[in-house]
């Protein structure tokens, strides 16, 4: 009898045990997504080859700001410290500028009414010898943004592309733009102008028409819009994942012919956290072979 109550005794202190740590992880995780990740901001090299440019280029790539309440003007500044450190050739953004227009312009926010033209001069901060481009996000059409997303940009020294292409004199680099597919007006079939005589460079923000793409011609995809999952758990990332932002994630892809980074972006949505998809800038170094 003693030792059945022993066995007991243990079987229980053992359970408690494991409730109380896993208790602990699940506070630090929440902790750490919370009041760390959203502030941390991380990089990624990609380098590839590529005999089509004349000349190395390279690149930084952004996206996802979402300024609001939880992603304000200053907090801008350590993403134009580091991008203008590396003194990058072109910088893309690949939209969701403000998390909602309407409400940034009216709400009070920690420093007072969200002004655009100071996230205007914060992108004007921004250095790139070859030029600076963008393309709208959902977030970009919604919210009452769609008739000033592009004149903050414009004004923060960035070239909108929209549905359109841009090529870069004197490098072999061309820049095709797809518009927000969700709100916007976006059609890929501007990928068609795709020509195996440069390097071609798509920037998106929904990742997921990666498939939809047309031509054989296409080297790279940039995209943004899924914040990498945000709380990137099973299940529980599923209630952030939106439309044409579930089959990819976060990183790189392949298919053999092209390459898909899907850049996690840099700001929140719904709730100021992060768990596994921390903030990052993403940079292209394509070397002249």
């Amino acid at each position: 009898m003693r030792t059945i109550f022993r066995f007991i005794t243990g079987i229980i202190k053992f359970v408690v045990c494991l409730i109380f740590i896993i208790c602990l992880i699940g506070a630090g995780m929440a902790a750490y997504a919370f009041y760390i990740a959203p502030d941390r901001l991380t990089t990624e090299d990609i380098n590839v080859e590529s005999s089509l440019v004349s000349r190395d280029i390279d690149i930084a790539v952004i996206a996802d700001t979402h300024f609001g309440a939880g992603f304000e003007a200053e907090d801008f500044d350590k993403v134009i410290d580091e991008i203008n450190a590396e003194d990058v050739d072109i910088v893309l953004f690949l939209g969701d500028l403000i998390d909602d227009y309407n409400r940034y312009t009216i709400d009070d926010f920690s420093k007072g009414t969200g002004d655009p033209a100071v996230i205007s001069e914060k992108l004007s901060e921004i250095n790139a010898s070859l030029g600076k481009f963008a393309v709208f996000g959902n977030h970009d059409y919604g919210g009452g943004a769609e008739n000033h997303y592009e004149d903050i940009m414009n004004a923060g020294g960035f070239t909108v592309l929209k549905n359109e292409s841009y090529v870069l004199p004197g490098t072999g680099l061309r820049l095709i733009g797809i518009d927000d597919l969700l709100l916007g007006y976006g059609s890929v079939s501007i990928s068609e102008s795709a020509t195996s005589n440069m390097y071609d460079l798509i920037l998106c923000h929904e990742p997921d028409i990666y498939d939809k793409l047309t031509g054989d011609d296409i080297d790279f995809m940039f995209a943004g819009h899924t914040h990498g999952g945000q709380i990137n758990i099973p299940y529980l990332r599923d209630e952030f994942l939106p439309s044409l932002g579930s089959k990819y994630l976060k990183g790189e892809y392949s298919d053999g012919i092209s390459t898909l980074y899907v850049n996690p972006g840099l700001g929140t949505t719904k709730i100021k956290a992060r768990l596994f998809a921390e903030p990052e800038i993403t940079y292209l170094h394509i070397k002249s072979i």
